[in-house]
């Protein structure tokens, strides 16, 4: 079984023609669409504080609100949402495609965002050396003709000390589409180079009627309701690769670079595949606590399959200490947090397709309390004179989830708790 390549091109064609192609199908289909609301920020250090906590840094030393900050591989509003979220750092986007761009500078438009610039250009020619303090890029470097370069252009321009935030696609996520994307070019008669107007109609009539009894079938069904960018992201895409935990890695250390944490993101979040911890046996359960983090995230990423968590990491360069897993935990247990308590208002999204400022400014944090058992009480247990560590000994929660209880309460997903500076 191969755990990476999945190349859905010639693999004789270059990076620019990569590009090109990689051009002309966000051009024609506008991705992501237009998000109902943009949030904003109560201050300029709240999301850097959380961001930090997320990989471990409850000094919130990395990730300062005046940071220089990249998203690369920007589409037609992470860079904008990026922005509002960070309104004191210096925020730049790039993309290949010239819509995305447009797309991205119309929310500029209506918004008034003011920190961020745009710019035409490819992941495959290294521009920025040392400049960013934080970069990101989620689901970009697998659509590129060799992941790898882009992937070190990307590592070039961290600062010594910065911080990347990387999301490729999970091998056992994209079984279907791989399958999928492959048989429709062999069906639309182009298997060395996307076809995008003859294999668009052929999908919409799979979609609608393939019954062929396998799991494809019902995957297919999935699509029926969603948007034509969706179905076109999923089951089109020209060019695509995806990884396991293991070759990830592999190709983070050609890179230069370490995986240091996941990134609890708001698709896991929803599907409910979050946790890197897996359900074992007790025997097996102890031979897995006394594995290396990657290793344990490799292991749950093969048991666990299509159910495992996205490949979404926060990388460093390899020349900085890693903190690991349970040394976080620690630190986690002896911080002093405060609740945070924050509102901000949102931009929402009109019938018109453009965006106005509401008044109304909801709690970051929802719900107000964190849906799980524990995570909730050791909130309610809270001291902000103590260490977090104190609330989980009132609240009776022992240690044994308390990687996925830290993310519950103190990351991006969860805001509800800030370590006191």
């Amino acid at each position: 079984m191969s755990e990476s390549a999945q190349f859905q091109v010639n693999s004789s064609l270059k990076g620019e023609d990569v590009d090109a192609i990689n051009r002309d199908f966000y051009g024609r289909f506008n991705y992501p669409w237009l998000p109902m609301l943009l949030p904003t920020a109560p201050d300029p250090a709240f999301w850097p504080k959380l961001t930090c906590q997320e990989f471990g840094d409850f000094t919130h030393q990395a990730i300062r609100p005046d940071a220089r900050i990249w998203v690369a591989g920007c589409g037609t509003n992470q860079a904008a949402l990026t922005a509002l979220r960070f309104p004191g750092a210096t925020v730049l986007g790039t993309d290949v495609s010239t819509r995305s761009l447009e797309a991205c500078q119309s929310i500029i438009d209506q918004t008034g965002i003011s920190n961020l610039t745009l710019e035409q250009a490819s992941l495959n020619e290294p521009r920025h050396f040392e400049a960013f303090d934080y970069v990101i890029c989620t689901g970009v470097i697998h659509h590129n003709a060799n992941p790898e370069l882009p992937l070190q252009t990307l590592s070039k321009a961290l600062r010594p000390d910065g911080v990347l935030e990387l999301m490729v696609y999970n091998y056992y996520h994209r079984m279907h589409t791989t399958a999928y994307q492959k048989a429709i070019r062999l069906l639309g008669g182009s298997p060395d180079r996307p076809d995008i107007t003859t294999e668009l109609p052929l999908t919409h009539d799979m979609i609608a009627g393939f019954n062929g009894g396998s799991t494809m079938q019902a995957f297919l069904a999935e699509q029926q309701d969603l948007p034509e960018a969706a179905v076109a992201d999923s089951l089109l895409q020209p060019v695509e690769y995806s990884y396991t935990v293991a070759t990830l890695n592999q190709l983070a250390e050609r890179c230069g670079l370490a995986l240091h944490h996941p990134v609890f993101n708001q698709f896991d979040k929803l599907s409910g595949n979050s946790s890197w911890q897996t359900e074992l046996p007790p025997t097996v359960a102890a031979r897995f606590a006394a594995l290396d983090d990657v290793s344990r995230w490799q292991v749950t990423n093969l048991l666990m399959m299509e159910k495992s968590p996205m490949l979404w990491f926060y990388l460093r360069p390899n020349q900085r200490p890693r903190q690991t897993e349970a040394e976080v935990n620690a630190a986690f247990l002896d911080t002093v947090f405060i609740k945070t308590n924050a509102c901000a208002p949102n931009y929402i999204l009109s019938a018109e397709s453009t965006y106005s400022r509401s008044d109304f400014q909801p709690p970051l944090a929802q719900p107000p309390l964190p849906v799980n058992p524990s995570a909730r009480a050791v909130f309610e247990a809270h001291d902000p004179s103590q260490p977090i560590g104190a609330a989980f000994a009132r609240a009776g929660v022992d240690h044994t989830n308390i990687t996925d209880l830290r993310r519950q309460l103190t990351t991006p997903a969860f805001p509800y708790l800030v370590a006191k500076s």
